[in-house]
């Protein structure tokens, strides 16, 4: 093996190695950045598409809306109670559910009042 005259031969290398990772330390680092930058600009750009797409407005597992008047459905059903008004009025779903629970009370209070007879 070859060594330099008047040259610390075993620094030098050392000295080289010492470079070399912290080259690929600084490698690794800026690759990771980067793959990170990307994530977040790809998950941005998924935000954006959705707010463009409305994908559960139009799914077809059904909304919550469709849920709250399918209960409404069955609770009138098991309970004897007209809601095909409620359901389709058109109402916020806060709104139909306030409707119906007004409907319900009405309903105990005038079989409270026949049982009082």
């Amino acid at each position: 093996m070859y060594k330099a005259k008047n040259v610390d031969t075993d620094k030098a290398l050392e000295y080289i190695n010492e470079s070399r990772r912290y080259q690929e330390r600084a490698e690794t680092l800026a690759i990771t950045s980067a793959q990170k930058y990307h994530e977040g600009i790809r998950k941005g750009l998924d935000i954006a598409e959705e707010i463009f797409t409305c994908s559960n407005c139009e799914s077809k597992s059904g909304t919550y809306q469709d849920g709250v008047l399918d209960v409404i459905y069955e609770l009138a059903k098991d309970l004897d109670v007209e809601s095909q008004d409620i359901r389709n009025s058109g109402d916020s779903v806060d709104g139909m559910c306030a409707a119906f629970a007004d409907r319900i009370r009405e309903a105990f209070e005038e079989a409270k009042e026949v049982k009082q007879k």
